[in-house]
């Protein structure tokens, strides 16, 4: 018989079966920060290349139950103007009902631990502005709001903008 409880959240390696459970997180987080829901085929093939990757992966949470309560992306990227290795996370989602109770903390404990493992001098990403929630849980694991400016580019790409002068 095990000491844990039947509700002990564990975090593993994303599978691309987890198609679902991740959709389900990314609509709970396009609905938090006003953006629009991924369409399921496509966040299955985005997940398929993502576990092919060697320098990419996706963890997820899973509660007492087999239930997906959390998802971080990740890509091990190299940064020529440092020289440096840097893990950049795309995505960090918790379920709301499981906000709260670690789940968010042990996915970023697995991400520091492989940064820490491939030798990587910065983990980094990106919240809006208006996510105060979000921001305040990345300041209490430590990270720093770093004064820059975020650029997209949202047009046609075959078709830029012309250059104003």
């Amino acid at each position: 018989m095990s000491d844990e409880p039947a509700n002990e959240t564990g975090v593993r390696g994303a599978l691309v079966s987890d198609a679902k459970g991740i959709h389900a997180l990314a609509c709970e987080l396009a609905d938090a920060v006003g953006d629009r829901h991924p369409d399921i085929a496509a966040l299955k093939e985005r997940l398929a290349e993502l576990l092919e990757e060697t320098r990419a992966g996706v963890f997820v949470a899973e509660d007492g139950e087999g239930e997906i309560s959390g998802a971080v992306s990740y890509w091990i990227k190299s940064d020529l103007a440092h020289g440096d290795t840097v893990v950049e996370i795309p995505m960090l989602v918790v379920a709301q009902k499981a906000r709260r109770n670690g789940v968010g903390r042990m996915l970023m404990d697995e991400i520091r631990d492989l940064a820490a493992q491939r030798g990587a001098a910065l983990v980094e990403l990106v919240a809006t502005r208006q996510n105060e929630t979000a921001r305040e849980f990345y300041r209490s694991l430590g990270f720093i709001e770093a004064d820059l400016v975020a650029l997209e580019f949202v047009g046609d790409l075959q078709e830029p903008p012309e250059a104003e002068e």
